[in-house]
This record gives C-alpha cells, structure tokens and sequence, in this order.
C-alpha cells in the first residue's frame, strides 16, 4: 500500500515541475486497483482545446477527465492548464469522480469556492479520501511556521509516504496553489488507484489549426454566453462583465435583438445587435462605448461545430489604389477583412463576412440655434478576426480594442448558404471594392454605415479623417443592381440592412435630415446642421419606390409622394428661384432653423422634376405634373445661360440668378435622360429641348476623355440616342 501512496503523492504535490510528474508516472506502466492489472489503450480522437496539444505534458489525464465529464473546458476551447484550479471547480470535479464527501470540509470553509485550491486542501481531500494514518515521523521539507496548529496533523502526514517534489527555498510551502493540470493529473491517478479507471488512454489529437494573429489568453477570463441561441456567441474579457438589459425591436422584414453589457468597473459598455432576417442570415454589429480613460479589451467569440473544412476569402489580394486628392481627401479605410466559408460534415456551406473593427472618437459641434453636426475622428481601422479549428470545431474570435475615451465598432454577416452564387461574383465584388473603395461601405454599425466626409464639413479633426452617416450611402443602390442581375445573397442582405438603417435614421420625422454640416454651405447662406437636402430624399425616395415592393417593404411608395409633396409645397414657403410667372426652380437645401433660399443645382433640379413626373404617373395627381411643368419650363427659357461653350452645364444658378460652378461628371447626363424617358411618355414638346442638352453634355465628355456610366449607356439605349454615347471607357460609378 505504500509503494502506491509513494507513487500517489510524488506525483500530486510535484505541482511545480510537471517534468518530474511525467517521470514518476514513466517509472511504471501497472498499479494496483484490487487485483487487477490497469490497461493502457491508444486512442485517435479531435481535440477540444487550443492550449491542450499533443505535446502537452498532462495531456492524456486531461482527455481522459474531460471524456469522463469530471473535468470540463471553457465556453472559449481553452483549458488554462496553467491557472490555478479554484475550490468549487475541484469541489465539482470530486464530486463527478464519486468523491462527493472528501471536499465538504475544503468548501465548509470561510473562503469563497471561487478562491484557488491550496496544496494544504488538496492534501486533506486526500488524506479523507484515502484513510492515510500519520507513523509519526516529522518531515524537515514543510515550512512548519507556516501552519495552524489545526493543519499540522493533516499536512504532517503526506511526507510520510513519499518525496515532495517541487519546494521553494527549501521548504514545501502548503499555501502555494494547484493548477488545473496539475489537478488533473492527481485526481486522475486516484481513479486509476481505487480502480475507477481500469483503462488509461494515450491520445493522438487531430491537428490544431490556428491562424496566425490566433492568441491564446492563459490567464483566467470572464466569460458571458450571449442571448441568442441560433449560434453559441460569447463575450470574453479580463474585465467584469454584467448583463444589463435586452430589447427587441420588431420590423416587417427584419428583427434586431440588443443586448447591453457593463465591461469592468468605469463605464465602459459593449452592445451587440443581432439584426436577422426571413432567409435566416443576420448581421452581428458590436459596438463599445468607453469613457474612461482606462484600456479595454472584449473578444466576440462564435463557434460552429462539425465543421470538416474552412477558409478565408480575402479582401486584400486586390490592392488599393488610393485617390487623396479628390474632395474627400485622404481616406484610410478599405474593405472588410474578407469571407469565412466553413464546409459542415453534412456537406453544408455556411459563410460569413467579416468586416474591420473602427476605432473612433465621437465629434460634436452644437451651434446657437440648439442645432448639431456630429461626425466620428477615425483613430485606426484595424482587422479584428483570428480563429482557429479545433477538432471539428471552429472558433472565430472578433476583438474589440478601446483604448479609452473612444467607441469601437465591428461587423460581420452570417449566412446560412453562400453569400454568392459563384466565386466569380465574390471575386469580382473584392475587385470593385478595391477600386471603389471610397464609395463602398465597409465601416457597419447598428445605426448606419460611415464614410469618409468631404473636407468641406465640420466638425473636422485636424487629421482630415472625419468620418459620418451620408444618406446616399446608408441606401445600397449599387448592391440593388448587382442584387437584380446576381441574386447574390450578400446584396439581398445589404438592401435589407439599408432598409433598417433608413427607417432608423429618419425616426419620427417627416423626412430624411443631414446630420452633417457642409462649410461650403455655412459659408454661402449660414446653413447649418440639420437641414433638408433634396437630392438625398430624391433619392431616398427612389431607393423605397423601385425596390420596396419585392422586398416586402410596408407602405414602400409613400416616400415617392410624400417627397413630392414637399416639393410641391415649397413655392408657397419661398424656397424656389422665380424665372417668370409661371416657371422657377426649387432649392437644392431647406433649411431647419434658418430662413434663407438657397441655390439651385442643376442636378437637383432635374431629379426633382423626374420625382414629381414620377409621381404623377404613380398618383394621377395633377399637382405633380403642375409643378414639373413649372421647372421644365424654366430649363427651357434659361437653356442658353446653361450651357457652357464647352458643352459642358453650369453647377448651379443663385437666387440672384447667376450661373457658377463646375457640374458633376456623369450625374448630370444620368438624369437628364431620365427626364427624356419620363416626358417621352406624359408630354413629347420637351424632347428637342432635352436631347440638345443631352447631346452637349455627352459631347463634352467626349471632347475631355471622361467615357460614361453603365448608366449613361443603358439609359441612351433605352430612349434611342444611342449615338450620343461619350467615348472613353464604361465606369460603374459617376464622377
């Protein structure tokens, strides 16, 4: 009996030289569990943890526990074989074993079970659990000093049968911690020794795939399993983190569930928004919100399991060719990190699209009529993905890094089935969003996408990089399109999201207002945020009227007429530039709190009459037809002032009417044969009149080099003014 206590005990207390426990446990291959001989039995199985590969030294008693149930992992694959064990995790882990009994003493004490397992109370279980007697020998290897008079009968004793491996300076210190390798190791060759494990296993685990940015946290970690039972989602923090409520806000086509969390002590919060939809993918948008000065760091963590393969699509195989000199300056972001796809055991393929995380300061800037722009200093774009296949297990990790006094955004879309029906449509999506990447959105949150702003807006950091909400871009027209010739779930997604953020910025407005000050127009009339801007409600408007219906949007034609009231409404409130009785233009902007008429864009113009004529097609309405005959008469009378002599259209016209400005590029052309194509059918004596402007406009394209949209050449197709293409190349946006 004491050849095994012997064994037994120069094994469990060598806590501090796992070399020495393995060496021990080699120095014999049988035990004794009543009569019978212990097998030893190879096994080929997956592995569950990161931290536990094969060449762990405790790896075989930890599979093995594990498989048993008597010891289990955490919610994020790791084992934390080097952290001590705390006194309810060994208080469990007896108590699956069968020892239910031996650790009532250990957790009867005034600590916490929360507090880590001593030597000294690993050693008492023991000396329970095996009915060891004391021969009365003093060992001159324990700290005496250390000790209670209570504990030296019980710590007296293990010295008595065997070495103690593992001193420090000289002495066994009793008060030194167990880890959970350690742990694992002792308890398992207890069962081994009272023949509850009759076969011990050596394991060959499955390779452990990990990604290079992959970083295994061995300190202990708080971890929150998320509301959401779909797919396991866990928060992971060396901070404190407390659940503090959830809200559920229903849509016609999508459902966003919100939930809040406290991170450590100093009010820093992260909110995740599961936004689903009927196809069953969802966007994940977290977000944390830090103003204290103090660092914080929250991993989203997702498993998918019996998963057989996966890779990552990435984004950056295109490079960037960066454009700092156009009006928007430099921008330093570019495109999500790139596309997860993960093939099931079944032969299922799921993916996900994983975005950047952004690290931000909020901008405000209040002016004196309680107005305010708001904008975010961009601090760095930084990728936020690692992950790591375990067995048939796959862990993504998705890190949020606040270093204080900042917010912290990270997206990403999981799908159900490809994102793409093929990889030439994924393939050529990176491609464009390379290119185009001032104009595509790849900074996502719960409440919008942001992008670059002009230089001309404020509030501007001196970095240059301000970032904000724009209007045209929180509607996904080029995902609409690419949607309509593809099908790609991906754009279906998009357009779905756009509608959640469009609903949420407008709120309980009548329209859609700019939260975002424009200098050029601070300057010109002392418009400040926020104010009405006709072409972004166009627009708006459009996005509802040509999609809403296929995507099941309530209600999708009543921005159509509610803009088109506004504009009909805006004669009587003296936002227009009169040209004659019965013709004039409207403003490019209505302002909130100021009184003033602005100016009047010819693109503005224009898109405004092809709304009205649009909705007098749509509504039988004869005010709509009124007021676009009002504006197309007034193009007509000032046609010649219009047009440059380099065929090119002046920008705008000001309420003293003069002509200034450079047009836009391709935008121009775009609407003007819209125009064509909406008079052609309701009143034909304003075509000759259009086509003339058309054919100036192209020409001057032509003569600059500038080619067309695929807009341009589809519309001019359509109408049968072919032969007005520009020449150059075929672009997918307008400059």
């Amino acid at each position: 009996m004491k050849k095994i206590y012997t064994l037994f005990f120069a094994l469990g207390l060598g806590m501090a030289l796992p070399t020495a426990a393995t060496d021990v446990l080699a120095a014999t291959n049988t035990s004794v569990a009543g009569a019978q001989a212990i097998k030893s039995e190879d096994v080929t199985t997956a592995a569950e943890f990161t931290d536990i590969p094969n060449s762990h030294w405790a790896k075989n008693e930890v599979m093995q526990l594990v498989e048993m149930g008597i010891m289990t992992g955490y919610g994020d694959m790791q084992f934390r074989p080097d952290i001590a064990i705390t006194v309810g995790e060994a208080a469990h882990s007896f108590t699956k074993a069968g020892y239910e009994s031996l650790i009532k003493d250990v957790v009867s004490t005034p600590f916490s079970v929360d507090v880590p397992l001593t030597r000294k109370q690993m050693e008492s279980a023991l000396v329970q659990a095996f009915n060891l007697q004391s021969n009365g020998e003093v060992s001159g290897l324990i700290d005496w000093s250390s000790l209670t008079s209570l504990d030296k009968g019980s710590v007296g004793i293990v010295p008595q049968y065997g070495t103690l491996p593992g001193t420090q300076n000289g002495l066994f210190n009793p008060e030194t911690t167990v880890d959970r390798a350690t742990f694992a190791v002792i308890l398992h060759k207890a069962l081994v020794e009272s023949g509850k494990i009759v076969t011990t296993k050596k394991y060959e685990l499955t390779n452990i795939e990990l990604s290079a940015n992959f970083i295994r946290i061995p300190s202990t970690v708080n971890l929150m399993k998320v509301s959401f039972d779909e797919h396991p989602i866990y928060l992971r923090s060396t901070e404190s983190i407390l659940f503090m409520n959830h809200t559920r806000i229903d849509n016609s086509f999508s459902r966003d569930n919100i939930y809040t969390y406290n991170i450590g002590g100093k009010g820093a919060t992260i909110e995740l928004t599961v936004r689903s939809f009927d196809n069953g993918d969802y966007f994940l948008f977290s977000k944390i919100s830090n103003p204290s000065k103090s660092a914080v760091t929250v991993d989203v963590i997702q498993k998918e399991n019996d998963v057989s393969s996966f890779e990552l699509k990435r984004y950056d195989r295109y490079k960037i060719k960066r454009n700092d000199k156009d009006v928007f300056g430099s921008d330093t972001t570019s495109y999500p990190t790139g596309l997860l796809r993960f093939v099931k055991q079944d032969g299922s393929v799921k993916e996900r699209m994983v975005g950047q995380s952004y690290l931000s300061k909020q901008l405000s800037l209040e002016y004196e009529n309680d107005g305010y722009s708001y904008m975010r200093q961009l601090l760095v774009e930084k990728e936020a993905l690692s992950y790591a296949q375990v067995g048939t297990t796959l862990l993504s990790v998705h890190t949020l890094e606040s270093k204080g006094n900042d917010i912290v955004d990270q997206w990403y879309m999981n799908a159900d089935g490809q994102l793409f029906e093929n990889e030439e449509n994924m393939e050529s999506w990176m491609k464009e969003s390379a290119e185009y990447y001032k104009k595509r959105n790849n900074w996502y949150t719960a409440s919008g996408p942001y992008n670059k702003m002009a230089t001309t807006t404020e509030p501007m950091p001196d970095t240059g990089q301000g970032y904000g909400r724009n209007l045209l871009l929180l509607k996904e027209d080029r995902a609409l399109v690419l949607y309509n010739e593809q099908e790609d779930r991906y754009f279906e997604n998009l357009i779905y999201n756009s509608f959640v953020n469009l609903k949420n910025f407008k709120g309980d407005k009548d329209y859609w207002e700019t939260e975002v000050t424009s200098t050029y127009l601070k300057d010109l009339y002392d418009i400040t945020a926020p104010f009405i801007d006709t072409r972004f409600n166009e627009q708006i408007a459009l996005f509802y009227y040509n999609s809403g219906d296929d995507f099941g949007i309530e209600n999708a034609k009543e921005p159509l007429r509610n803009y088109a009231d506004l504009l009909v409404s805006q004669k009587s409130k003296g936002n227009v530039i009169p040209v004659n009785d019965g013709s004039h233009y409207i403003s490019d902007y209505f302002p909130i709190a100021q009184d003033v008429t602005t100016h009047a864009s010819m693109n503005h113009v224009l898109g405004g009459m092809n709304i009205l004529l649009m909705a007098y097609n749509e509504f039988k309405d004869e005010k709509y037809l009124d007021e676009a005959r009002a504006i197309q008469t007034a193009i007509a009378a000032d046609k010649d002032d219009w047009l440059r002599e380099s065929g090119d259209i002046w920008y705008r016209i000001s309420p003293m009417r003069d002509y200034k400005g450079d047009d836009y590029k391709h935008l121009t052309l775009e609407d003007l044969i819209n125009s064509y194509k909406l008079w052609r059918d309701i009143d034909p004596t304003y075509l000759p009149l259009l086509e003339e402007m058309i054919a100036s406009k192209a020409s001057f394209l032509s003569n600059e080099k500038l080619g067309y949209t695929t807009k341009i050449k589809n519309g001019l197709r359509d109408i049968g003014l072919l032969q007005y293409l520009p020449k150059g190349e075929e672009r997918t946006d307008a400059l």
